[in-house]
């Protein structure tokens, strides 16, 4: 993957304090020497930055748990530096026309799958790409689902935070931990992911 961002997964505007910060997470790409995955994002249009996973939804979390620091770090470069850069334009997925109420609860595309072991068996859990919510605007939606069982949303004011809370509410309907996107241990690997 190169140092610049592809299509973009995920892009939102997030308040940081009394600031306003942009953040874009590109789609993960599988990295073929470590059999792991790399997702590249950048905040408030600095450099990109690229962070691994043992999976697809793994690296995408863990680029939503680097941001914070990224945006600090982001932050202070500014204050330091009286340059100023030019925005950078990303490709952003060609899906992002206004939708219908009705639309926006449909599951749409996949940001990826992942079997996760609990303690009632294993299960496959697949999280959606975020998106606004058209009877709500300040409310962004992610849906998620259960096997095919369970099908619910998280929700929160952009993006990054509506993915969080999809993450989160699986733990907490399953029962496991709520960064079950990582390995709870350094030598877990995922044993079944589905790359959707």
């Amino acid at each position: 993957m190169n140092s610049e961002l592809d299509e973009i997964a995920i892009a939102s505007t997030v308040r940081a304090g009394d600031r306003e910060i942009r953040v874009e997470i590109a789609d993960p790409r599988q990295d073929y020497a470590t059999q792991g995955w790399q997702c590249t994002y950048r905040v408030a249009g600095s450099r990109a930055h690229r962070v691994h996973g043992p999976d697809r939804l793994g690296a995408i979390y863990a680029a939503l748990i680097d941001i914070p620091d990224a945006a600090a770090r982001a932050g202070s470069q500014r204050r330091d530096s009286n340059d100023s850069r030019e925005p950078v334009v990303s490709r952003r997925r060609s899906d992002d026309s206004p939708v219908s109420a009705a639309k926006a609860r449909e599951f749409g595309p996949p940001l990826g799958a992942k079997a996760v072991q609990t303690p009632s068996g294993p299960v496959v859990i697949m999280l959606g790409r975020p998106r606004q919510d058209p009877d709500r605007p300040h409310t962004y939606l992610c849906p998620f689902r259960i096997d095919d069982r369970t099908e619910a949303f998280g929700q929160g004011i952009d993006e990054v935070r509506a993915v969080i809370s999809a993450v989160r509410g699986v733990g907490s309907i399953l029962g496991i931990p709520l960064d079950w996107p990582m390995p709870s241990t350094p030598g877990d690997t995922p044993e079944s992911a589905q790359n959707g």
